[in-house]
């Protein structure tokens, strides 16, 4: 067998601009771009840049309360569901990671101060004034990053990294502790290059994305994005990488009908397998998890029978986390069909963030990041956000291996036969905190 992948590259990117001395405008944001649009040429490796640091080491081996740690991840999960909210009415399917945005958002607010760090710490659920708090984030991404213990010996191990890098303004005053923040709890390296040539940054930064997401990502930042006036670019890149513990064989792909939002109908592949997993079945949905090799990550899919459009609408950060809590302790015999599918999606979120309750942040009148230079002369211009998933039925022998190893020892009391054929939501989360990792819908596969 082909070795089985499930990949996911996220980016997500907070330039900071000064806006002190003379006035500036609401800033524009390219995305969405144009699908049809070729890519640009690969750019030569600029070579004025400048690797430096905090004055503080990263921490390694971070010692923070596990039930700190699990509330930073329900904090994530919060906001993962208010920015589902915020982006359900985007067309067709829809692929981010509130993870990576939290966490780009996090580092950006270790600079905030007033009522800037007060709304960024309403809209990210958290307590900035905690002096653990950016420790409690090193604690949570060791966590979901640490390689499970309980892998076989053959089996494909699963890949989650997480890499961050601040680009700053070279001769440009940051200030010590800000800086000393970043590179302890972030690992983020601090890189100085020159916004005064806009292109050359742009190439180096799209660079470093490429490298940090296994090329998937090429062309992040857009030509027009960075200017004379950028001060500072923050990025955080996450990858991911697993192979599902009980595999599909594709020669039991067959080609099925999915019925779509407007009732409408069309035909796509669907994998098919017949699992035992766990799984839930009832007058308002049917859901199903499935478990990635080392059994620390998992994906839910929740089709509701109803109208998709009225149950995402509805849908709570707390009703998830209960839906997750009911699917751990349930266990069924599965005869599971769901559509192999591919999803991009790219968002410009400043107007969005704003919305949900952080405005100043945008405002060159009133935003206040004097904890990163000392005076309150910057701005958050721009966020972006790309993602991409794969799902396929791929997997090894491992994997199957794997999948019986963990197999019940006895026949489980319910049965089911789901098939996703309408509309779902799916998650992807590690199964200690339940942090959600990535967050989408499959509308049109």
């Amino acid at each position: 067998m082909k070795t089985s992948k499930i990949l996911f590259s996220i980016v997500m990117i907070s330039a900071l601009m000064l806006g002190a001395c003379v006035p500036v405008q609401s800033p524009t944001e390219p995305y969405p771009i144009d699908d049809s649009e070729e890519p640009t040429a690969e750019v030569e490796k600029p070579t004025e840049v400048t690797d430096a640091s905090g004055s503080v080491a990263y921490i390694v081996d971070p010692q923070a309360d596990p039930q700190a740690v699990k509330q930073l991840a329900q904090s994530n999960n919060g906001f993962a569901l208010a920015l589902y909210q915020a982006l359900r009415g985007e067309e067709g399917n829809l692929i981010y990671s509130p993870y990576s945005i939290f966490q780009a958002l996090l580092m950006t607010a270790a600079g905030a101060k007033g009522a800037t760090a007060s709304q960024m710490a309403s809209v990210l659920g958290v307590d900035l004034n905690d002096p653990e708090i950016h420790n409690l984030m090193n604690a949570l991404n060791q966590a979901l990053t640490t390689q499970p213990e309980n892998l076989q010996g053959d089996a494909q191990p699963l890949t989650f990294t997480v890499a961050n890098a601040v680009w700053a303004q070279k001769d440009f005053h940051f200030e010590q502790a800000f800086l000393d923040t970043l590179s302890a709890n972030y690992n983020a390296g601090l890189k100085l290059v020159d916004f005064n040539k806009p292109e050359d940054a742009r190439a180096l930064i799209n660079l470093w994305v490429a490298a940090q997401t296994n090329d998937k990502i090429k062309e992040l930042i857009p030509e027009g994005v960075l200017n004379e006036m950028t001060r500072m670019v923050l990025t955080n890149a996450i990858y991911f990488k697993g192979a599902w513990s009980n595999q599909f064989e594709e020669k039991d792909t067959k080609d099925g009908s999915f019925t779509l939002i407007d009732g409408s109908s069309k035909t796509v592949p669907f994998m098919h397998g017949n699992f035992t997993l766990s799984a839930l079945v009832n007058d308002k949905l049917s859901a199903v998890r499935l478990p990635y090799e080392g059994g620390t990550y998992a994906m839910a899919a929740i089709m509701p029978q109803a109208d998709f459009a009225e149950f995402e609408a509805q849908l709570t950060a707390e009703d998830l986390e209960q839906l997750l809590s009911d699917l751990q302790s349930s266990s069924a015999m599965v005869d599971l069909s769901m559509p192999k599918f591919q999803a991009e999606s790219r968002f410009a979120l400043a107007d969005i963030l704003a919305g949900l309750g952080m405005p100043d942040a945008f405002d060159a009148q009133k935003a206040d990041f004097s904890g990163m230079t000392g005076k309150p002369d910057l701005m958050i211009s721009s966020v972006l956000h790309q993602a991409t998933i794969d799902v396929n039925e791929e997997g090894t022998e491992a994997a199957a291996a794997t999948a019986v190893a963990v197999s019940v020892t006895s026949m489980p009391s319910q049965s089911y036969t789901i098939r996703l054929d309408k509309p779902f939501i799916y998650v992807i989360y590690e199964t200690t905190t339940n942090a959600i990792v990535f967050m989408g819908r499959v509308v049109n596969p």
